[in-house]
């Protein structure tokens, strides 16, 4: 403990002994000099206990407090005016309230102090009533209460003051209860009702433009707006009361652009998820703040209540992990195994601190198909993690892990310069063969990357179109002036491009027209159920003639059987790839596979594929 803490207990306590030490002394002296029933000394002490009692009633936040305080007060000093055995028996259940408040409070010292109180003044009581006891003995018994409430409650009250935050001006904004008075709401609600409820949190975004155009007091006042919209959907007799003041809230503000509540699904089994849709579709209203239009788009998770033991913290832990986990889901519950998904994420973090490439990390292949003369067009690479515990784990399964690491950039070019070799190899055997290979993103767009690149098709020998890069289509869709510029560099330098899992959003098929790229796949999603597509084959098509148009060659991902190969072959399409002709398999062993396919293709193989020079 510093020294400064040492010197604020210090005045504190001796604070304690001198307000309790002066009446004590003084009532020893009137007792000394007029006796135990002299009317000088209880009049001192009923002013004591008046003196007491309005303090306690001033530094209170608790308005039951107050109240009883000031009933207490009352009731003891019309005991000590006329001492009937009526007003005891008022007391008594003043002493069992002041009890019940105490234990449920979190302040472990004021319960004791309290308990220690109440039984003292009931023994007075007692003594009293059957063996003569002064009355003014009451006084000293009930003096801890008050003084408790004066020591436990003022110390919060000055922080308050004192914490002069962002948080705590949102808050009054709000009028909401925070974290902590929501926590308590809980357990008392839980213990009253231990049935069925579910945990609902409310993210909100779209306030970080509005922060830094319009100023904080505007984000603030949005923030107000919205939360007052959510409210209205929470008028509901199931939803979880929490006490604010002198009046009640139902929704709670974790901090930031977090809320809360609590429903019971005891008349209602799905109540929880028509508030959320209530909820979404009043935010996506757009507001009007200093005279803009602006937009808001929120996001909700629940957890059931009996989660984890039902503890509080732990419930919120769980609903910002479904949050998290489902980061494009507006509603996302939470499940178990969210849990078990993060737990493997952070292992595989630390081991992909001390990752080796070229030990762990191998690329596999998987052939696309000209529809037109059966040949194939190129092998596309595919990353796969020799991982040491869960086996071979495609790309999909650790590419956000490679992000978060800071290895997107490395990892990249370490797949190029395998590319390269492999490439190289397949030239020395005869064969002339493009390799595409799968890139995360925002990775190919930087200058270090680009010289990269460069400098391995210089090394390996490699000629314009020998190298395929694949990228998600949203990277295409939202390419800024200097994306475009990285993105002209590397068709320069003899880079082709393909969109990977193309026109599965209306977001991407707005784009259409805007692309200048060699390859689109289509995602498998479009010709998944090739069966009953109806109408919606003729918008495939259209995405197909319109590719043409832009002298793009359109590949369609997935194809696992006949029947959707001749779909795809009806759509026009320049090529396919699916399980039907292979599934992914070792580069180890690529040379001997091609060499497998020319031999059973071999009519199929009478038009060697030539790199395109552009």
């Amino acid at each position: 403990m510093t020294k400064s803490a040492l010197l604020k207990h210090g005045n504190i306590c001796m604070a304690l002994l001198l307000v309790l030490f002066a009446p004590v002394a003084t009532a020893a002296t009137f007792w000394q000099v007029s006796g135990p029933q002299s009317p000088m000394l209880v009049a001192f002490l009923a002013g004591t206990l008046l003196s007491a009692s309005v303090a306690a009633i001033i530094v209170s936040q608790q308005p039951l407090h107050r109240l009883l305080y000031a009933t207490t007060t009352a009731v003891v000093l019309a005991y000590l005016a006329n001492t009937t055995h009526y007003f005891s028996y008022l007391l008594a259940p003043l002493l069992v309230l002041h009890v019940w408040l105490a234990l449920r409070s979190e302040q472990f010292r004021y319960q004791v102090v309290t308990c220690f109180s109440a039984c003292g003044t009931a023994l007075v009581l007692a003594g009293a009533m059957y063996w003569q006891l002064t009355p003014g003995l009451l006084v000293v018994a009930l003096l801890p209460v008050f003084l408790a409430e004066l020591m436990l409650v003022r110390a919060p009250q000055v922080q308050v003051q004192q914490a002069g935050t962002e948080e705590s001006k949102t808050a009054d904004i709000l009028e909401l209860p925070d974290r902590a008075g929501f926590r308590s709401a809980f357990y008392d609600f839980r213990q009253r009702d231990p049935s069925a409820a579910m945990l609902v949190m409310i993210r909100l975004e779209g306030f970080q433009q509005v922060n830094f155009h319009l100023g904080r007091e505007f984000g603030d006042l949005l923030l107000a707006q919205s939360a007052n919209r959510i409210k209205q959907h929470l008028q509901h007799p199931d939803v979880m009361p929490v006490p604010l003041g002198n009046d009640v809230s139902r929704l709670a503000h974790l901090g930031g652009l977090h809320f809360v509540f609590v429903c019971s699904l005891v008349n209602q089994h799905h109540l929880h998820e028509q508030m959320i849709n209530e909820i979404i579709e009043s935010t996506l209203k757009p507001f009007n703040v200093g005279n803009c239009t602006i937009e808001v788009k929120a996001r909700a998770s629940y957890v059931n209540c009996d989660e984890e033991q039902g503890q509080f913290e732990n419930l919120l832990t769980c609903a910002f992990l479904a949050l998290d986990s489902q980061p494009d889901s507006p509603i996302a519950p939470y499940q178990q195994q969210m849990q078990i998904n993060r737990l493997e994420q952070q292992a595989r973090l630390a081991e992909l601190a001390h990752i080796d490439f070229r030990k762990e990390l191998e690329l596999y292949f998987q052939p696309v198909v000209r529809n037109e003369d059966g040949d194939i067009e190129f092998l596309e690479l595919l990353l796969r993690w020799q991982h040491p515990k869960q086996g071979i784990l495609a790309a999909g399964k650790f590419i956000e892990d490679i992000r978060i690491a800071g290895l997107a950039l490395p990892v990249a070019q370490y797949v190029i310069e395998r590319a390269a070799e492999i490439a190289l190899a397949l030239r020395v055997e005869g064969i002339s063969m493009p390799l595409s290979l799968n890139l995360f993103g925002p990775e190919m767009l930087h200058e270090e990357f680009i010289e990269f690149i460069d400098h391995v098709l210089l090394e390996h020998q490699l000629k314009p179109g020998d190298l395929i890069i694949e990228c998600p289509s949203s990277l295409f869709t939202s390419l800024d002036p200097q994306g475009i510029a990285m993105v002209s560099r590397l068709r320069s330098i003899g880079i082709r491009l393909c969109i990977d899992s193309f026109g599965e959003t209306p977001v991407t098929l707005s784009k259409l027209p805007q692309l200048t790229v060699d390859y689109v796949k289509l995602g498998r999603s479009l010709t998944l159920d090739h069966g009953n597509q109806g109408s919606f084959k003729s918008v495939v098509r259209g995405i197909v003639e319109m590719q043409q148009i832009q002298e793009c060659k359109v590949i369609c991902e997935g194809v696992e059987s006949p029947e959707q190969l001749q779909f795809v072959k009806s759509l026009n399409t320049f090529a396919a790839q699916g399980y039907y002709f292979a599934r992914p398999l070792s580069s180890v062993g690529m040379i001997s596979w091609l060499k497998q396919w020319r031999w059973e293709h071999p009519e199929d193989a009478s038009v060697s594929p030539q790199p395109d020079s552009h």
